[in-house]
């Protein structure tokens, strides 16, 4: 099988770290929800929740690429993983919908519901329209987003699930052979290699 690069944005605080713009064309780019307000370097922006959808079907705009609105039934973690189906979350199904098109191994920045801390709840664009602090995650949030992450990649073998986590920092325990973690000074020597 040929590698097929997809770089998925998440909006978590530790992907401020990394200039975006170094991204563009090293691989296939899905962007998550607010990231079109100041980055134009995506291929594909996914929303899932009603009041971004409605903002991105609304601004003014010149949008680059194409948005991805999944049904509202994709929208939700797999019944095929729980019948307690909780909300999902923009980013894991701009995972799928990468794996979908044919990448194989994802990149994925911004994803810090994994990490251990208070950086783990945070968010990019929190307190601005669509993200006050009631649609704020939580630790039970995360745990719930961890266990899906852990079940989703082991349904897909054959995907490369790598997170990159900011030096010095410390993951939630991720129990799938096929997610690894990847520093940001690694992978920004990597992409400038």
């Amino acid at each position: 099988m040929s590698t097929n690069i997809a770089i998925i944005i998440g909006n978590g605080p530790s992907r401020k770290e990394i200039n975006l713009d170094t991204l563009v064309g090293q691989g296939t780019i899905f962007g998550c929800n607010a990231l079109y307000r100041n980055f134009d370097g995506w291929d594909y922006l996914v929303a899932i929740d009603d009041r971004m959808i409605n903002e991105i079907q609304t601004t003014e705009k010149k949008l680059p690429g194409k948005v991805i609105i999944p049904p509202e039934n994709e929208r939700w973690e797999s019944a095929e993983y729980s019948r307690i189906r909780r909300r999902s979350n923009a980013g894991m199904n701009a995972m799928e919908a990468a794996i979908q098109s044919g990448h194989n191994i994802l990149y994925c920045l911004g994803f810090d519901f994994i990490l251990e801390g208070d950086i783990s709840t945070g968010n990019v664009y929190k307190d601005s329209r669509n993200y006050e602090p009631h649609t704020q995650s939580n630790g039970e949030d995360n745990y719930n987003r961890v266990k899906y992450l852990e079940w989703f990649a082991n349904k897909h073998p054959e995907i490369k699930f790598v997170f990159v986590i900011p030096d010095n920092t410390k993951t939630k325990q991720l129990i799938s052979k096929n997610i690894i973690g990847l520093t940001i000074s690694t992978f920004l020597d990597k992409l400038n290699n």
